[in-house]
């Protein structure tokens, strides 16, 4: 059984100094916690010979006795209390039993204790679901992780790679916040799509396949980019990239194109950095200092 929520101890001190500051007949007293639905049964009579400090005490006390704590009507009180506006003239001018100006503070206070008791309430529940959400996150990337190493399995058709290949790449980029286009063009281990990243569009050509991607299939992948509107393009190849295929798309022309490989996409899998921060990097890279294919390793260590 789920306990109950309870006031904090801060607050109920706060309570009830107001009680007493804004209050001065026992019979004002009574009134206001019977005015707040608190039962009969637990309030002293407005004739005892207790003094007002003590009647306020023994109300709280046996409110939190109750198995709710007394929570509903203690929030109660506090809504009425935090807003209270109202000082009797009588009793804080004619008589001068009560000062207004520490009424107010002691309201001031209350407040306070019930501004820090919220905020933190708040920051736990934001902490919780950012815990949940990790755990979520992490348990995505670890059957993604499990999909990808299936990939290297043997006895597996062209197309059947490169079908499993396009799946583990939309759910990659969709899980880290990034939607992958809806249409793809698969023939055989190639795969082509389209991504948005931070307003810019991105064409996709992927491909599985056992050799490091050749010269002409980079240059050819160039040119399509370079066709399309302010065309930009990733490339992702889970083998290597050569050395002369990264000059030809490189050598004497604007860049359009970044590259990632299945160490880049490792490194995405097993939390070093994420999707959205490896692509920044190599799209910076490519801006600043017009390197188009650069190593996981070093952006996991700048992230």
């Amino acid at each position: 059984m789920a306990t109950a929520p309870e006031i904090p101890l801060d607050i109920r001190d706060a309570m009830h100094d107001c009680i007493l500051a804004v209050f001065w007949p026992k019979r004002k007293i009574v009134e206001f916690l019977l005015s707040v639905d608190c039962p009969t049964q637990l309030v002293a009579s407005a004739d005892t010979e207790m003094s007002r400090h003590a009647i306020v005490v023994d109300a709280f006390s046996r409110l939190s006795l109750r198995p709710d704590r007394g929570y509903p009507i203690f929030q109660t009180m506090i809504d009425r209390l935090a807003n209270w506006s109202y000082f009797d003239p009588y009793y804080f001018e004619k008589l001068g039993k009560l000062d207004r100006a520490e009424a107010e503070s002691k309201i001031a206070r209350l407040k306070q204790a019930v501004d820090s008791r919220n905020a933190a309430a708040t920051n736990r529940r934001a902490a919780s679901s950012q815990a949940q959400a990790k755990q979520v996150k992490t348990a995505d990337l670890k059957a993604l992780h499990q999909a990808f190493v299936q990939l290297f399995g043997t006895g597996m058709s062209p197309q059947a790679r490169g079908k499993l290949f396009e799946t583990f790449l939309r759910q990659l980029f969709n899980r880290q916040s990034i939607n992958m286009g809806d249409h793809f063009r698969l023939k055989g281990e190639e795969i082509d799509g389209t991504f948005k990243f931070e307003g810019e569009n991105y064409i996709v050509e992927a491909k599985w396949q056992e050799p490091s991607v050749s010269t002409s299939q980079l240059y050819h992948f160039a040119y399509k980019v370079d066709g399309k509107m302010h065309g930009r393009g990733l490339f992702i190849s889970v083998n290597a990239f050569s050395r002369e295929g990264i000059e030809a798309i490189v050598h004497g022309k604007q860049i359009k194109t970044i590259l990632m490989d299945g160490e880049d996409l490792s490194h995405v899998l097993e939390e070093r950095l994420t999707l959205e921060a490896l692509l920044d990097y190599k799209i910076r890279a490519a801006q600043t200092r017009g390197e188009v294919y650069v190593c996981a390793l070093r952006q996991a260590s700048k992230v």
